[in-house]
């Protein structure tokens, strides 16, 4: 099946906010939307999440962000991985971090491997897993090409950068 992405980085959680209440207001598929970023730093506080009420929440210096972010998408949790800490997500990109050590893409991290799911090419994963760590958010809409070019559309305004990956 063809894979499209289109791939926007947020340096703050008001922005990310933003641009995904634009998408819901285009009438997007938020179906096909993703977010992945950083939890925060687990040695300057402490980082939990809970689902309570069939409510996702989150405990730490971004709970506002992602409070937003799991009210707009399906699926929401929180890993803890080796060398990025604790990250966030919510979307489709859940589901393919959970499967994302049985998909066999040798050299790529969890993460990477979710990524590489989404239709992102290897040469580019490594520049979205360093804006991840550099506490930037990734949003991510994948689905058909005219969907996708779409919202890519949509969210110029607010990105630090936005990226189309078409299959």
């Amino acid at each position: 099946m063809e894979q499209n992405s289109c791939v926007s980085i947020y340096p703050g959680g008001g922005c990310l906010a933003k641009a995904l209440h634009s998408l819901q207001a285009a009438g997007s598929d938020l179906q096909q939307v993703s977010v992945l970023g950083k939890g925060g730093h687990a040695q300057v506080v402490p980082i939990g999440f809970c689902l309570t009420d069939r409510q996702a929440r989150f405990w730490g210096p971004a709970s506002a962000t992602w409070a937003q972010v799991w009210q707009l998408l399906p699926d929401a949790a929180c890993f803890w991985v080796p060398g990025n800490g604790a990250l966030a997500a919510a979307g489709q990109i859940v589901s393919l971090m959970i499967r994302g050590e049985s998909e066999g893409v040798a050299g790529l991290s969890v993460p990477g491997k979710a990524l590489y799911g989404l239709g992102i090419p290897r040469h580019s994963i490594e520049e979205y897993e360093q804006a991840i760590h550099a506490e930037h958010y990734l949003l991510l809409v994948s689905g058909q090409r005219r969907d996708v070019e779409r919202a890519c559309e949509l969210l110029l305004g607010e990105a630090q950068q936005v990226t189309v990956h078409s299959a």
